[in-house]
């Protein structure tokens, strides 16, 4: 089979989406089928892999890590038709999610599209003015847009239901999660990770993620200030960068936090499982996930999880491997000082969440992808009977 994925995003920028596009390509081509990418130019990157297709785009603030691509479809057209694909898988509901429907629709081919994003929550926070409205016109242009898909793919059943309940859609909905590759997990190395970050005798709670407003992390400095009240020798490390992360500093300092804190900025991919495994308790605050991917890789590592109950961690952790809390902040510190002290509860949570993660393994949830790809060529373009 012959995939084409558009997305606005690919490699070397770091996120949720780009390493689901990396790992389902990944498992993909392992069964055997073969999978073209089209994405954005990002500065001098050079891909490695092949079938990489990247087209000219704006080089946005070097603080927002991504650049846009100029969503022209002429310049496109020869690559996606010389590629002859069996359906477009689309990451995106706008640029080039736009592009990726109008290129099914003239190919007669299924479109499928991944549901990655809680795209009218974003819009409040990057759209100051009527944050409100905004949040509306975007439930309204994604609503468009599930309407011109062949197949809908979901990352957690919360979701499924959010998608059904709020865009009313005919359009089947089906649950994939992302993958998580759990072949790098073995020979974890937290010692090394800790003696860098100066934490040896500590009690360390991390983050992993952007360090941005709707990430939550403002509860999370102040759960951690009632934290560290209670147990002085905690150190909450956040790995990551983004704009709020000046706001987070000053918010550390109000708080009195000073050393208990480490920012470590961004880190390559390949050692995320040495701080996952480094961490005595792995924290998360959002409310806006679609699934949340850094709560599987932090379990994978054995590291148990308390997050604020929200679609996504209610799902990842459906099956054990951490808590979940009411969005208030002594409910969220204490359910990270009763791990913190209760040392045979929280080693029995980690197993159980290194248990739960098997089936984010790549080949699992990769058949599942293929059963959607399936229905959908079965199915044919939207519109056809």
């Amino acid at each position: 089979m012959r995939i084409v994925i558009f997305s606005d995003a690919y490699k070397p920028i770091v996120s949720g989406v780009v390493m689901s596009i990396a790992l389902f390509r990944q498992g993909l081509i392992a069964a055997g089928h073969e999978v073209h990418i089209i994405a954005p130019e990002f500065g001098n990157y050079e891909d490695e892999e092949p079938y990489i297709f990247r087209f000219p785009a704006l080089d946005l603030p070097e603080r927002l890590d991504l650049s846009l691509v100029i969503p022209f479809k002429t310049p496109m057209a020869p690559t996606v038709r010389g590629i002859k694909p069996a359906l477009i898988h689309s990451q995106h509901p706008f640029v080039m999610g736009g592009v990726a429907a109008a290129f099914a629709r003239d190919l007669h081919l299924p479109l499928v599209f991944t549901f990655h994003t809680r795209y009218d929550e974003y819009a409040q926070y990057y759209i100051p003015i009527a944050p409100r409205l905004a949040g509306r016109i975007t439930e309204e242009i994604v609503g468009r847009y599930l309407d011109r898909c062949t197949r809908i793919v979901a990352p957690t059943p919360s979701i499924r239901d959010f998608i059904l309940r709020v865009f009313d859609t005919d359009v089947p909905v089906m649950v994939v999660p992302t993958p998580v590759d759990l072949s790098m997990y073995h020979d974890l190395e937290p010692q090394r990770v800790r003696a860098a970050l100066g934490v040896e005798d500590a009690e360390v709670l991390l983050y992993v993620g952007r360090l941005a407003e709707e990430k939550n992390l403002d509860f999370l400095l102040r759960a951690f200030a009632r934290i560290v009240a209670a147990r002085p020798q905690a150190r909450l490390v956040l790995v990551g960068k983004g704009l709020h992360e000046r706001g987070l500093r000053r918010t550390a300092q109000k708080l009195g936090l000073g050393g208990h804190l480490i920012f470590t900025g961004a880190v390559p991919h390949d050692e995320i499982p040495h701080y996952a495994a480094a961490a005595d308790v792995f924290v998360f605050p959002s409310v806006t996930e679609t699934q949340g991917l850094v709560l599987i890789e932090a379990m994978a590592a054995g590291t148990p999880v308390v997050a604020v109950e929200a679609p996504g961690p209610v799902d990842v952790l459906s099956e054990g491997g951490g808590l979940l809390v009411p969005a208030q902040e002594d409910d969220f510190a204490g359910a990270v000082l009763a791990l913190l002290t209760e040392e045979p509860r929280r080693r029995a949570l980690g197993r159980e969440a290194a248990q739960a993660v098997q089936r984010y393994a790549v080949p699992v949830a990769t058949a599942r992808l293929l059963a959607v790809y399936e229905e959908a060529i079965a199915a044919g373009p939207r519109g056809k009977k």
